[in-house]
């Protein structure tokens, strides 16, 4: 790992026009940009950020590719919202299906390594194992697709699933070259709220947030393909903090990830008001816990 793998999104970095966000990553050696797949607004013949791709005209798809140009590397997080991949009611599974499927779209389009999706906690009458195989079919599908289109999927750990196993599970079960996993080391905190830990307590708590960080890694190993980097507030789990304001230690994280043969991408996830100055302190605490270059070890 080294300063090409730390990557934001432009969109809270700086106002518009968007080439004053582009500067102001370039200015603080970001080399790698997430696009997001949840549709917002967009201007006609402008570049976006949020979008599904067959909606932009062709001026817009041009002027994002334009973008995507002034970066090394680029990821997309497929729509998340309403987009459950897994329903009882095939109409809105087909189009929740069909977005992500513009996202895999756009991921081709403009050279992007990862599409990131996320599994629908539940479904309502549902038993659970018709739910998890027809999550592994829906995998399945969304791995051919993104295989054809050059690019990769990246199943995120959420409230579900939140433990290594059942990801683990649900990638060894669809055992498919193109789906893996994308860990948010965040989302560590929907474990312990899963178990009714609103709050870590001590440093006992505070170890054990770190255990499972790493037990994510043992488990999932080269499977992972993208993280998602944010700390974590002990008093309230509240996470999509600075990187190293909370409670996670990230350089033996980034050891093992390295070492697991990991060189993804590390989107910082920050909730801060003030975005601009968290992503500059949270770039420079992820390249000081990046683990050295194997020719720079002693």
């Amino acid at each position: 790992m080294d300063i090409s793998n730390p990557a934001l999104s432009l969109d809270r970095l700086a106002g518009p026009p968007l080439d004053l966000a582009v500067a102001a990553a370039h200015a603080m050696g970001i080399r790698a940009i997430t696009f997001s797949g949840n549709p917002k607004p967009w201007r006609p013949g402008q570049p976006a950020l949020s979008f599904l791709w067959g909606d932009l005209d062709a001026a817009s798809q041009a002027a994002t590719r334009q973008v995507r140009a002034a970066f090394a590397r680029a990821v997309i997080h497929a729509p998340f919202y309403d987009t459950p991949i897994v329903s009882p009611n095939h109409y809105i599974e087909a189009e929740a299906q069909h977005q992500i499927g513009q996202a895999i779209r756009a991921a081709g389009e403009l050279d992007l390594e990862m599409v990131t999706i996320h599994a629908p906690l539940s479904v309502r009458g549902m038993p659970h194992d018709e739910f998890r195989a027809r999550l592994v079919e829906a995998l399945c599908r969304l791995g051919d697709a993104a295989a054809a289109a050059g690019t990769r999927i990246g199943l995120e750990n959420w409230p579900y699933p939140c433990d290594p196993a059942e990801l683990a599970w649900l990638l060894e079960e669809a055992d498919h070259p193109a789906v893996g996993a994308t860990l948010d080391v965040g989302h560590i905190a929907y474990w312990f709220q899963n178990e009714g830990v609103s709050a870590l307590v001590d440093d006992a708590a505070i170890a054990e947030y770190q255990h499972r960080v790493m037990a994510f890694i043992e488990r999932l190993g080269p499977r992972i393909l993208h993280l998602h980097v944010h700390d974590v507030c002990a008093a309230d789990l509240k996470d999509h903090r600075t990187v190293g304001s909370g409670i996670i230690d990230f350089p033996p994280i980034l050891t093992a990830l390295s070492d697991a043969g990991f060189d993804g991408l590390l989107l910082l996830e920050l909730g801060e008001p003030d975005f601009p100055a968290a992503a500059q302190a949270s770039v420079q605490a992820l390249l000081a816990a990046m683990p050295a270059q194997e020719g720079q070890r002693e």
